[in-house]
């Protein structure tokens, strides 16, 4: 009986090892959906899906795709990143592979690698378009409008496509625009591939992709800052007040303990006077240190959402 029973504390430690180790290689809090294959307008097989953050890291993902090379009877494997270079929590980003006539595809889509970047979502670009097709081509259009103060640089839209039956049958991304400023609107178009045009019935999981650092803010009057910010958390209302001479945001932080927002501006003089309020409470200085040229503040966010204001930042002294 006895040896019974530690037959079976071995085998269930086991079986959690082996999940836990699993979970940290291949990324548990990641998962992958493989769409319909096929032939574009070239006849270079193509291969759909979505990759879907359910954890609460913002993950970088690559793809993989084990393909059988037919010349030289090697396999291998081929990696492809998601449409978006961040895949956030609780978001979705397609992928596609086109597959050259010399390669068999061997199985299906798998995540290959994750790798957390502790850069924030920031909820500041207005999405308005419809999730189902327009015109001759059945194009995913819309428009984007720039809601908050931050300079947004080298954007896509991306999306999946649908048929009647709900199976995704592409993965499309729009054309890149340069910069998108404070209040500004442009539009976007992403067209799925003639091959499959005609069987377009809806999109789904249409998102931004930005593929260039946020790190300007516009302070008005043709004057702007950059600065540095670091967190896994979502970021709204993020604004300059030149009144009081602050930047003023509402942060909510994705690790439901709460977790440390950092933060960067450069230093003006040597005597800087920059405070930190959390929901209108002072913190304490030690949380604020300086180098000579960079002004560093580390705030503790604690769970849901919260109000950051820091003052001084132009008038430090």
């Amino acid at each position: 009986m006895n040896q019974i029973f530690i037959f079976l504390i071995t085998f269930l430690l086991t079986l959690y090892i082996s999940q836990l180790s699993f979970a940290q290689i291949y990324g548990a809090d990641i998962g992958v959906s493989s769409g319909s294959p096929f032939n574009d307008s070239n006849g270079i097989l193509n291969i759909v899906g979505v990759v879907t953050n359910y954890g609460t890291t913002s993950e970088q993902v690559t793809v993989g795709l084990d393909v059988h090379n037919k010349i030289d009877g090697s396999n291998t494997t081929l990696n492809d990143p998601t449409f978006s270079k961040i895949v956030f929590p609780g978001k979705e980003s397609p992928f596609k592979f086109k597959i050259g006539r010399d390669y068999d595809v061997l199985g299906k889509p798998y995540i290959l690698e994750t790798q957390m970047l502790n850069e924030p979502f920031y909820n500041v670009v207005l999405q308005n378009y419809s999730n189902f097709p327009v015109g001759q081509y059945r194009e995913l259009v819309g428009t984007l409008k720039n809601i908050g103060q931050v300079v947004l640089q080298n954007i896509t839209v991306y999306a999946s496509v649908h048929d009647k039956n709900g199976s995704q049958i592409d993965s499309i991304k729009s054309n890149i625009i340069p910069i998108l400023k404070p209040g500004e609107i442009k539009s976007f178009s992403a067209r799925p591939d003639n091959a499959v045009v005609k069987y377009a019935n809806y999109f789904s999981c249409a998102g931004i992709a930005l593929n260039a650092p946020i790190n300007t803010l516009d302070l008005g009057d043709g004057r702007f800052l950059t600065y540095g910010l670091e967190s896994l958390a979502k970021i709204s209302n993020f604004t300059y007040d030149k009144a009081s001479d602050s930047i003023s945001f509402i942060a909510d932080h994705y690790n439901p303990l709460g977790g440390i927002v950092t933060f960067e501006i450069p230093q003006l003089d040597n005597t800087p006077n920059v405070k930190i309020y959390l929901d209108n409470i002072g913190q304490k200085d030690e949380q604020i240190t300086k180098d000579g040229k960079t002004i560093f503040a580390k705030i503790f966010i604690p769970p849901k959402e919260h109000s950051v204001r820091i003052t001084g930042i132009l008038n430090q002294s």
